[in-house]
């Protein structure tokens, strides 16, 4: 687009460029600050591994500071105009998406700051898209940095993403977290606290959570869309959360706090089993713990395998 003749136009064009730039980068600031529900909420839709989540949450991210470092510094006009179009439309699009399977909680485009959903932020990224098409009538500065300028304000969005928050599974591999061995296997025996689960039947994930722990709320989060995701068998996740009833017999079901249904058990066994920790899962085959892991290292490829029929 060409610039306008009118010296007005072109000086608001401008202003409104660097306040699209400044929304972009706000945009992906916010996403990265609460990338945990960013990732979640990209694998919720069961269309990419959670580790695919992991890294096209972060490439997102990136692409948006890119963009509204582009569109402030008013440079590369042509690339910078084209890849924020593409954006809007490419965001909008998923959107109009979200809308038809009749997704109505937040869409997570502006992180924690803004709770808004899908069919809002329709209508904010076609303000959006008007105003670009506004702004691409603004003038390009003369000055074209060289390529020892420009590649390290391309590079260091990149390195700056990774480094402050590298995906989970390049950081926490496989882990054996401490418990009560002792103690669980009291309580899944007959007459034990969890006899009626049946425990010692079969293959389950065991996923010891509280209510109020945002890490609890992530790893049910991971878990059920792991199950959905994968079609597995919802029966093999078991919740287990603490209550202050220290006689509970039979077991409580609570339907409310998490996504799954999760049974209540005593805190003093819940304590005595994790020895205080929250989130743990267990992966237990006919009652005997054979791995366990917390939230952040919970992986997609170790359950389904875990979980598949034996051949």
């Amino acid at each position: 687009m060409k610039p306008y003749n009118n010296r007005t136009l072109r000086i608001a064009a401008l202003a409104v460029r660097m306040l699209l730039g400044i929304f972009f980068i706000v945009s992906a600031v916010a996403k990265l600050i609460d990338i945990d529900r960013f990732e979640v909420y990209i694998f919720s839709y069961n269309i990419l591994s959670l580790n695919t989540s992991f890294l096209v949450a972060r490439v997102v991210i990136i692409c948006e500071m890119l963009v509204g470092i582009g569109l402030v510094a008013n440079l590369f006009k042509r690339w910078v105009d084209t890849c924020a179009m593409l954006m809007l439309v490419g965001f909008t699009l998923f959107l109009g998406y979200a809308c038809l399977i009749g997704r109505e909680d937040s869409c997570q485009c502006m992180g924690a700051l803004v709770d808004i959903d899908p069919t809002r932020s329709i209508l904010k990224n076609a303000l959006l898209i008007l105003l670009l098409l506004f702004a691409m009538g603004a003038r390009p500065w003369q000055w074209r940095p060289r390529w020892f300028v420009w590649l390290p304000a391309v590079i260091a969005p990149v390195v700056t993403v990774f480094i402050l928050s590298a995906p989970d599974n390049w950081l926490f591999g496989p882990s054996d977290e401490i418990y009560n061995a002792d103690e669980f296997a009291t309580a899944i025996q007959p007459d034990g606290l969890l006899d009626t689960l049946n425990l010692d039947e079969g293959r389950h994930v065991l996923a010891f959570l509280t209510p109020g722990c945002p890490f609890c709320r992530m790893a049910d989060e991971k878990l059920t869309h792991i199950c959905r995701r994968n079609d597995l068998d919802s029966a093999a996740f078991v919740y287990l959360c603490p209550t202050a009833d220290s006689t509970l017999a039979p077991l409580t079901l609570d339907t409310t706090t998490f996504i799954r249904p999760c049974y209540l058990i005593p805190s003093l066994t819940y304590a005595l089993i994790t020895y205080g920790q929250r989130p743990i899962v267990f992966l237990t085959d006919q009652g005997r713990v054979v791995g366990t892991c917390h939230y952040r290292n919970i992986d997609e490829r170790r359950l389904v395998e875990f979980l598949a029929p034996k051949k």
